[in-house]
């Protein structure tokens, strides 16, 4: 399996290699064709003969890398991805020995309908959701999944229609986030120190805590404040700044029920494999990329403790 991995590797190397070729070649055979046809018009000012040089050759180099990529480099790539992770991903994070009954999809994740409800996150229109990369099992006992999200929704941009990103990162969903506690109806935290704004629809009270620190990093709502108060202990707290302060990237997090959901904007994919590195020396990303779901379970959880 090793060496058919690598060898999807090698041809995928090699499609990239032809992309550059092919655009260098389109580039240079563009410029000296344009200067030639230029040559043949003398009366046309030498800043359009100049200006004509620098804009076409980049534009045709543009559209050929494009081209070749979505030929050749995209399909070789998917099939190379799906090979690496599918022999390397499980077996990686299984022998870290912190996870139990592992399952791993590369093509799986969570539907459009949980994260929704979850309400983590802005889900956009449910045509132009994607998921992928779901990480299932127990961790301390606790159940959970873990998979790449990406949310999307149309927008007007004058006179144009482009489709523009609402949420990118992961999303971890926990089972149970305390064996003592319950949120009755949503209790949501987002992060809103940053330029993006992900958040999912909010409950009907927004909420301050005693910490003013908290209070500036996160905005707070709650479907029942009374509940909030409850799960939002000091020491909770604590964790939860923890918890932002060691991930870096803009966080979400939101509790319903006994369920504890949490969303890192990170604009990757877990688990995708590297054209120009060795499978084997590739381990450590995804161990990199899996440390984010045992920090959450680490410092957030309150089951097991």
């Amino acid at each position: 399996m090793e060496q058919e991995i690598e060898r999807l590797q090698k041809k995928t190397k090699q499609c990239f290699v032809w992309m550059w070729i092919c655009t260098g070649i389109v580039f240079v055979a563009s410029i000296v064709l344009l200067w030639l046809l230029l040559q043949q018009v003398p009366d046309l000012d030498k800043k359009d003969r100049i200006g004509g040089i620098l804009i076409l050759p980049p534009f045709l180099a543009a559209g050929t890398a494009v081209l070749c990529y979505l030929i050749f480099v995209r399909g070789a790539y998917k099939k190379f991805n799906v090979a690496f992770k599918s022999h390397y991903v499980l077996p990686t994070i299984e022998s870290l020995g912190i996870f139990e009954d592992l399952n791993y999809q590369h093509n799986g994740g969570l539907s459009y309908t949980e994260v929704r409800n979850s309400s983590v996150v802005g889900c956009g229109e449910q045509r132009y959701y994607e998921t992928e990369d779901l990480l299932t099992g127990r961790y301390r006992g606790t159940g959970f999944q873990y998979c790449d999200v990406k949310t999307q929704k149309m927008v007007m941009r004058g006179k144009e229609r482009r489709l523009e990103t609402i949420f990118e990162g992961q999303i971890m969903r926990f089972d149970s986030f305390d064996e003592t506690k319950s949120s009755m109806g949503h209790l949501q935290l987002f992060e809103k120190e940053f330029l993006s704004d992900f958040k999912g629809q909010t409950a009907q009270n927004k909420i301050q805590t005693e910490d003013e620190a908290f209070n500036k990093r996160f905005q707070i709502y709650a479907a029942d404040p009374h509940t909030a108060f409850y799960i939002l202990t000091p020491k909770m707290i604590e964790q939860i700044t923890h918890f932002a302060d060691t991930v870096k990237d803009q966080i979400a997090i939101t509790f319903t029920g006994t369920v504890l959901y949490v969303a890192v904007y990170r604009a990757r994919s877990m688990f995708d494999g590297e054209v120009r590195r060795p499978c084997s020396e590739q381990r450590a990303e995804i161990l990199k990329d899996v440390e984010i779901l045992r920090q959450a379970g680490e410092i957030l959880l309150q089951t097991q403790r």
